[in-house]
């Protein structure tokens, strides 16, 4: 589900919706399969536990490193996972998404406002997406593609993208946010085997060295 939509979705049932305050899991507890959900209020995920679906409206999400988790996500607030965790998919609509090294996503990684950042030895068998953000990856892998609209993306440390990057566009608010020229930024140990689609102009600070597929462009040079 659109993450916006999901959003208005979840506060038109705030009314209903039961949970309030900070959920804590202690450390190596096992509760498999339990999701936990919270309106009003962060959830913290101790370390090395096991729990399933961790759902919040208004509060961040914090994962202790050695944790697991199914699906993470959240409306207002950020996600911060630990060092060797496991997830499905993590997504947050105004927040970032900072995670530690060795992390193991299945699936996605997803925000709207808000930043991604993944330490050394991560893997994510999804996509990397954010609207307006920066992105920055240091020595893991991506099986799909990274995403952004209004923001910078960074591969270094022997980052290896298995899809594309996509330079999108968009209308209204979220066009051009916060004026400024988005670069991409690639060293030389970063390998990208996909294509770089660019729907608009950015600064290409690609190392010679640097393994890439070709780069489209689909706007008009001036």
């Amino acid at each position: 589900m659109n993450l916006l939509v999901k959003s208005t979705f979840i506060l038109s049932f705030l009314l209903v919706a039961s949970g309030c305050g900070t959920i804590h899991v202690n450390a190596h507890s096992n509760q498999d399969g339990q999701n936990l959900d919270s309106v009003f209020g962060g959830i913290e995920v101790g370390k090395n536990a096991k729990v399933g679906n961790v759902s919040s409206v208004n509060g961040g999400i914090d994962i202790d490193s050695g944790a697991t988790v199914l699906n993470v996500e959240t409306v207002n607030g950020g996600i911060e996972i630990g060092n060797d965790v496991n997830i499905e998919n993590a997504e947050t609509v105004n927040g970032g998404i900072e995670a530690g090294s060795g992390l193991t996503a299945k699936g996605h990684l997803e925000t709207v406002n808000g930043e991604i950042n993944i330490q050394q030895n991560g893997f994510v068998g999804g996509s990397v997406t954010t609207v307006n953000g920066d992105i920055e990856i240091s020595k893991s892998e991506i099986v799909k593609n990274i995403e952004t609209v209004n923001g910078d993306v960074t591969l270094k440390d022997g980052t290896l993208l298995n899809g594309d990057i996509v330079i999108g566009t968009s209308s209204g608010w979220f066009s051009n946010w916060g004026g400024k020229k988005l670069v991409i930024t690639i060293d030389a140990s970063s390998q990208v085997k996909g294509t770089i689609h660019l729907h608009k102009k950015v600064d290409l600070k690609i190392d010679e060295s640097a393994s890439i597929g070709n780069i489209k462009k689909y706007y008009l040079d001036e």
